[in-house]
């Protein structure tokens, strides 16, 4: 994540950006943070093989030695993740590589090793509710891993334009709580919307290496359609919170921010290389599955 400039100098700045600063700092710090979380109720977070035409689709992003978030194909050849997951550090989103195809047995062993780089990103800024939905960024893969992994449909035109109202489903690698396999919940819901459209507050559990993971939503056919990413938790915590609330939510970053520009850089309208009848059916357990986060 580039420092925004108001971080960067702000002596001789006027009063109206002054008092911004502290606001930046704040959300700065806030993506810094280590391993807290935001856990409503209880942690229905699971892990599973990925052997299932969703799950494989989604991978472990690095940067150097140090896990940055989780990304999630949309392409034969290209990835989505979060703007700040890309682009930690400030030093242009170099030196990313996308792991997938986690062993199920092994925590942090995976089949693929795939060096990426953004080709396209939002106009991310943390400090003002506008700026944090342009927090997604394409990635341009060196090898084409869709052609064997499959890759997500992600909400159309006509679909994303509104909030979530189905169940949810998250796919992620938690940092806070590695194990084989990658990290699942289903039947988690969005909340509230705003303070601006694309910010959707949500009560699913997120932990530190969940960002820019999917959200997806259960369609009235029983199928799961991309329909924002892991974003960011608000005021994190260790503790496991009684209920869902404002000032703890956990955000998503709907796919109405992104989808075009992905539609467009990719040639294609929709990002579904799966045919329908290959998109798994989950049914809801008793015992809902779950996954997390924004970083």
């Amino acid at each position: 994540m580039s420092p925004p400039p108001l971080v960067r100098s702000h002596r001789n700045a006027s009063p109206a950006r002054r008092r911004l600063v502290p606001v930046v700092l704040a959300a700065l710090a806030l993506l810094a943070l280590p391993a807290h979380g935001n856990v409503f109720g209880k942690d229905g977070r699971s892990y599973k093989p990925a052997t299932g035409p969703v799950l494989r689709a989604v991978g472990m992003l690095s940067k150097g030695e140090r896990q940055v978030g989780s990304a999630f194909l949309v392409g034969e050849c290209h990835a989505v993740t979060a703007h700040h997951s890309a682009f930690l550090g400030g030093d242009e989103g170099r030196g990313l590589t996308l792991h997938i195809g986690p062993d199920p047995l092994n925590a942090g062993r995976f089949t693929e090793h795939i060096r990426a780089r953004p080709v396209l990103a939002g106009r991310y800024f943390p400090g003002t509710p506008v700026g944090m939905r342009g927090d997604w960024a394409v990635l341009e893969l060196d090898d084409c891993v869709g052609r064997r992994y499959g890759y997500l449909p992600v909400a159309d035109d006509g679909e994303a334009d509104r909030p979530p109202a189905g169940p949810l489903m998250t796919v992620s690698f938690p940092r806070d709580k590695r194990r084989p396999g990658v990290a699942v919940e289903e039947g988690c819901r969005a909340r509230e919307s705003g303070p601006v459209f694309g910010l959707i507050g949500v009560d699913c559990a997120f932990g530190a290496g969940m960002s820019g993971g999917p959200v997806l939503e259960r369609q009235a056919n029983g199928q799961w359609k991309v329909i924002g990413l892991i974003q960011l938790r608000h005021a994190p915590t260790e503790r496991v919170l009684p209920a869902y609330s404002h000032r703890h939510r956990n955000q998503m970053l709907h796919a109405a921010t992104f989808v075009r520009q992905v539609q467009q850089l990719i040639g294609q309208r929709g990002t579904s290389a799966l045919p329908r009848s290959a998109l798994p059916t989950l049914v809801p357990s008793s015992a809902s599955i779950s996954a997390n986060k924004r970083r």
